[in-house]
């Protein structure tokens, strides 16, 4: 295993994708600079933890500081920008500063940063989950799904991704205590499954904010 391997490799190429939309014209400014912070997180995270991993040092405080909560509120505040009614944006406040209580509360009782925090995990990801899915409710009922090219809108592909990563690791992250006692070859795939989902979702967060220069290139129907 090296340190720039396909997976930190890939999602560094995601990284370096979203730097060149800062110097274009694009529709989604706010939404832009917030997804290229993910990206500087998630890439940091990432060869920080290959780095860690390789010389066998701990780094599951800095991925439940960072990945558990920085990641997670990054991305409600993302939704926040995203949705302009008042009352979902306010709900979305509330729901980050109970998730940063709940987090304070699990910390001072019975978990600490040593151990990864399977269950502010789960609370958080179920959160995102619930976001996303509200953004394709809304698509479907506000008629925005007859009316523009989802496949060439950023946010559509960025919400989309998201969601794809997040349903998949919610059960192997909220139960990440639990499957250390799995067969290690369930593991591997199930892990390498995982790696590729984020990979996605990086390279896609990197590349969405492109997709609507090719309208000028796409016959319309």
């Amino acid at each position: 295993m090296k340190l720039l391997d396909w997976y930190n490799g890939l999602i560094l190429v995601g990284l370096l994708f979203s730097i060149p939309a800062f110097f274009l014209n694009i529709k989604y400014k706010r939404q832009h600079l917030i997804v290229f912070m993910i990206l500087v997180l998630g890439s940091s995270l990432e060869l920080y933890g290959t780095y860690t991993y390789l010389r066998k040092l701990n780094n599951v405080p800095v991925y439940n500081i960072f990945f558990v909560y920085l990641e997670t509120l990054l991305i409600y505040y993302l939704f926040y920008t995203i949705y302009q009614n008042k009352k979902v944006q306010k709900a979305i406040i509330i729901g980050s500063l109970l998730f940063l209580l709940q987090g304070l509360f699990i910390n001072l009782s019975f978990e600490n940063l040593l151990v990864f925090q399977s269950i502010s995990f789960t609370i958080g990801s179920l959160g995102i989950i619930l976001c996303c899915i509200y953004y394709f409710y809304n698509i479907i009922f506000s008629n925005i799904l007859f009316k523009e090219r989802l496949i060439l809108n950023p946010l559509f592909l960025i919400v989309t991704l998201i969601f794809f990563f997040y349903s998949t690791t919610f059960v192997h992250f909220s139960s990440f205590n639990l499957l250390h006692e799995l067969d290690s070859s369930f593991l591997n795939v199930f892990s390498i499954l995982i790696r590729t989902m984020a990979v996605l979702m990086y390279l896609g967060m990197g590349l969405a904010f492109y997709l609507p220069f090719l309208t000028k290139n796409t016959p319309k129907a």
